[in-house]
């Protein structure tokens, strides 16, 4: 009974491990990016994250911590509003410790900051997440294997975070260094 036991939790720890894998990054940020196109997008990918072990992946436990702070608009009621928000706040503050020079992970939770309402009071990293996102990608290449996501990042970046006029023209030459598209 005891070898039938342990044969059970091995079966269930590797589906868990496998449905961890199947997760792409490239799914999850094509998700993120179009989330506002769809009714409940950021519930949707929220609930493809919810599971997974994602401990050892800080950028998918941000984008799962993005999206749950962002599905508060989704749900009912002020104590699950609440729960999904700080739930996603505290996913994302945990990504930013394990990875804290990662440009992506800094934007995630740039955009949740500057969605997030007021009264929140999650606002205190805005300033700081701006610069080491703006310096991280002026140091990479333009014809980086994520160049895409840079140019994502950097248009969300001009038309959602308030920039200075240096900000600005740093992030506009970003765009045209990351644009593949020529």
């Amino acid at each position: 009974m005891r070898k039938y036991a342990i044969l059970l939790i091995l079966i269930f720890c590797g589906i868990s491990q496998i449905r961890a894998q199947q997760i792409s990054i490239d799914k999850v940020r094509d998700q993120f990016f179009a989330w506002d196109k769809t009714e409940d997008g950021a519930l949707k990918l929220y609930k493809l994250l919810e599971k997974a072990d994602l401990n050892k992946d800080p950028v998918l436990l941000a984008y799962r911590g993005a999206s749950s702070a962002a599905s508060a608009g989704s749900v009912s009621g002020v104590r699950s509003k609440l729960a999904y928000f700080n739930r996603g706040k505290s996913e994302l503050e945990k990504a930013v410790r394990l990875k804290h020079l990662d440009a992506e992970i800094r934007f995630l939770r740039l955009a949740t900051q500057l969605n997030a309402p007021g009264f929140l009071g999650y606002t205190g990293d805005i300033k700081g997440d701006k610069s080491i996102i703006i310096n991280t990608l002026n140091s990479v290449n333009g014809n980086h294997p994520n160049a895409y996501l840079y140019l994502r990042i950097c248009r969300f970046m001009l038309a959602h975070a308030e920039l200075n006029a240096s900000e600005k023209i740093t992030v506009n030459q970003l765009i045209v260094k990351f644009n593949t598209r020529k």
